[in-house]
């Protein structure tokens, strides 16, 4: 089944032009509306973007100034004044090293699309967002949604006194 992108409101970031131009098509060849989409240079402008437009999701690259992807998405989760910090948010990155890609989603970001960017990989990482949403957890060390991407059974005694809220 496909999913209907022409009523997605976006917001991409990039401090690219020629990225935030390929991050469009793509997203129109998705039939992602151009008139939906929203542009910002970099994390600063994307924070005060999303506060002045209503957005269901946020295209952002990791690697910008002066404010980069990692910090404009631990921003969103845990500002007080954040104007959405549960907006999906999808995190590009062209370092395929894992430290990147840890700290992408240590952040808080739902998921991690590496370059170079296809419809296809796109595709499939909004489909994510949508289809497979991951419970938001709520702790000291971390805003976001739950890292873990599998469940996996547990015997024997919990030892945790007081757990993270999990939303």
């Amino acid at each position: 089944m496909s999913l209907d992108f022409s009523r997605l409101k976006v917001l991409i970031i990039d401090d690219n032009a020629f990225m935030r131009q390929l991050l469009r098509e793509l997203l129109w060849a998705l039939d992602c509306q151009p008139g939906n989409m929203r542009f910002a240079a970099n994390g600063r402008d994307g924070l005060e973007t999303l506060r002045d437009s209503p957005t269901d999701l946020v295209i952002c690259d990791i690697n910008m100034r002066p404010v980069n992807g990692k910090q404009f998405t631990q921003r969103v989760r845990t500002s007080p004044d954040s104007p959405d910090p549960y907006v999906p948010i999808i995190i590009c990155t062209a370092h395929a090293e894992v430290e990147h890609i840890y700290g992408a989603r240590d952040s808080g970001a739902n998921e991690i699309l590496r370059k170079p960017l296809t419809a296809g990989n796109m595709y499939e990482r909004i489909r994510a967002v949508v289809e497979r949403p991951r419970p938001f957890i709520h702790c000291p060390a971390f805003n976001g949604p739950d890292r873990r991407r599998q469940t996996l059974s547990f015997e024997g005694p919990d030892r945790r006194s007081s757990g993270p809220v999990i939303v």
